[in-house]
């Protein structure tokens, strides 16, 4: 659902998670956005979290979070690890499919910032497509060859992380 609230959207997000890890990312997160807030409803079936560079590990004996990895960025991609299927629902702001991102040359991983799925070549400005070697989600994979995809990864879905891999930086 939409909340209207000063101007901004906010916006409501449940994930289905399986034992094991998965590939996940936010469209919206709510103001407080740390980890210990965030993941405070699953954190009995929550080991870890890995980001690009960055990481924590949950503590059931005393309750607490320990790592580099304080927030979350909307910006980014997460790997969680679970030790059972859950459901992390919440909500947060902004909304906006129209998030920029700064890509580095390499592997980055980035969140998809939309409710639905959508074709990667739809998704994907062509100027920034030539520049992307390929992306990898959670069992799928596409590689850019002479600006065709191959692979079983055809589209991106919102609330799931990809690394794309870039032969240069690009916006």
């Amino acid at each position: 659902s939409f909340l209207i609230d000063e101007f901004f959207v906010s916006m409501d997000f449940s994930l289905n998670l399986h034992y094991g890890a998965n590939l996940i990312s936010f469209y919206s997160l709510p103001e407080n956005d740390s980890v210990s807030v965030v993941m405070q409803d699953i954190n009995d079936n929550l080991t870890s979290i890995v980001g690009e560079g960055q990481g924590a590990m949950y503590f059931s004996d005393g309750d607490y979070w320990i790592g580099s990895l304080t927030n979350f960025d909307i910006s980014s991609g997460y790997w969680l690890l679970l030790t059972n299927a859950d459901t992390l629902s919440g909500s947060g702001y902004p909304y906006n499919i129209s998030r920029e991102y700064n890509l580095h040359q390499g592997a980055n991983l980035a969140s998809f910032p939309s409710v639905g799925s959508f074709s990667i070549t739809d998704a994907l400005p062509d100027y920034v497509e030539e520049n992307i070697i390929a992306i990898l989600g959670e069992g799928a994979a596409t590689l850019n060859v002479e600006n065709t995809w191959y692979g079983s990864l055809d589209h991106f879905e919102g609330l799931h992380g990809y690394w794309i891999i870039t032969n240069s930086a690009l916006s």
